[in-house]
């Protein structure tokens, strides 16, 4: 058997479009999926706050305009470094707590920047890997719908 290592980016591989222009109003850890929002009519970035919701597969990636790596976090104000994920292209998220995933499974926004398995609501991705039993905020491999 293989061991598989952390890839040590979000970003994993097909089609995206980077977005770069845009302030954070909250932190951000690279790997949450991320939705715009108008702060005081300022438009910044924040985690994905609707559970279930739909909208752009729009994932944090790590801040290397600043040499930073996946788990170094950006601060309120910063300038967010963020990819719109075509369908197919895979990105390294997380997963809530209490999750119990297995690959191939469909997930949906947890409505905290993280992914759960698929309930009522909009599937944004698909497992790539499985992950059971989840204890803790997780990362796992995951592809855009």
């Amino acid at each position: 058997m293989i061991t598989r290592s952390n890839p040590n980016t979000v970003f994993l591989g097909g089609e995206r479009v980077q977005v770069n222009d845009l302030a954070c109003s909250e932190v951000l850890t690279p790997g949450h999926l991320l939705e715009r929002s108008n702060n005081g009519g300022i438009i910044r970035m924040k985690k994905h706050a609707t559970a279930a919701g739909g909208g752009p597969a729009l994932v944090c990636t790590e801040h290397s305009m600043a040499n930073k790596g996946v788990d170094d976090t950006y601060a309120i104000n910063d300038l967010v470094e963020a990819s719109v994920l075509a369908p197919g292209a895979t990105a390294w998220m997380f997963i809530a707590s209490g999750q119990n995933i297995a690959a191939g499974n469909k997930l949906e926004s947890a409505g905290d920047g993280t992914l759960r398995i698929f309930g009522s609501g909009v599937v944004l991705f698909t497992a790539s890997e499985n992950k059971p039993t989840v204890t803790v905020q997780t990362r796992i491999r995951v592809e855009a719908v």
